[in-house]
């Protein structure tokens, strides 16, 4: 699972935006501007986050709430929410294929390749939900209840953790995903070109369908990222440069996008 959980979201003086050196520069209820902060666990309602706040929420988030505020699905004010809500115990809605990534560790690539439909199909699955048409088989498929392909939330995680169980059980994922068809052939071949790379790494690589990578970054990646990741770092060494984050991405046409940032070295 990507991230660490905050475990608690401290709306407190000592990470406000208007605590300057210890001196309130706000004007809520707690303390009048320009007044000594003598107890910075205080909150008051015009509470704003600090930037090393701000960068230490955004980093550390649970990925469920981390990754659409990446992704620019929610602002900033829906992510604040949503941790409150999540630190208190409540229900988060998320999208199913995001948590069948995360729990039972299949891109949209692999679950293309395993439901024998084209990358585009899950794709729009993933982006307006799962047709009717194809909710039976995949719920068989994946032994995930058809009602959580409507609607899944963060407290459904234990029960889909068991259902992953039983799908491990049903078959042999390592042999399903050696398929390659040729949607898929295409994607290998653009990975190869585009990094430069052996083909038996491009495959690996090809079963990534999107990444959000910084060089500070807490999240642990599967084989299939770091291998992206290292791949493109090796060949900004080559240049004297230094990866410091990466962006990757399929579109609904199995078209791979890169956007990377390096620093010089000395």
């Amino acid at each position: 699972m990507k991230g660490v959980l905050v475990l608690e979201f401290l709306k407190q003086c000592k990470t406000c935006e208007f605590n300057f050196s210890g001196t309130c520069a706000g004007h809520g209820n707690t303390y009048k501007y320009g007044e000594v902060i003598t107890d910075d666990t205080l909150s008051c309602d015009d509470w704003g986050v600090d930037l090393d706040y701000f960068t230490e929420i955004t980093k550390n988030a649970p990925w469920y709430i981390r990754e659409p505020y990446q992704d620019y699905k929610i602002d900033y004010s829906t992510f604040e929410k949503l941790l409150e809500a999540d630190v208190a115990g409540e229900a988060i809605e998320v999208n199913i294929y995001d948590v069948i990534r995360e729990i039972y560790g299949l891109s949209l690539v692999d679950l293309a390749v395993l439901l024998d439909v084209t990358f585009g199909v899950m794709y729009r699955a993933r982006s307006v939900g799962t047709p009717v048409k194809r909710l039976k088989k995949f719920s068989q498929m994946l032994c995930i209840p058809a009602e959580l392909f409507k609607k899944v939330t963060t407290h459904d995680f234990e029960q889909i953790q068991k259902c992953k169980v039983e799908f491990e059980q049903s078959i042999n994922i390592e042999a399903v995903l050696k398929n390659t068809p040729e949607w898929k052939q295409e994607l290998i071949r653009q990975v190869t070109n585009y990094l430069h790379c052996p083909i038996h790494q491009a495959k690996e690589i090809a079963r990534v369908d999107k990444l959000n990578w910084q060089m500070d970054s807490n999240d642990i990646l599967n084989n299939s990222e770091k291998l992206l990741v290292e791949c493109v770092s090796k060949a900004a060494k080559k240049e004297k440069q230094t990866l410091t984050s990466l962006e990757y991405s399929l579109d609904i046409a199995t078209l791979p996008h890169f956007h990377a940032t390096y620093i010089k070295n000395k």
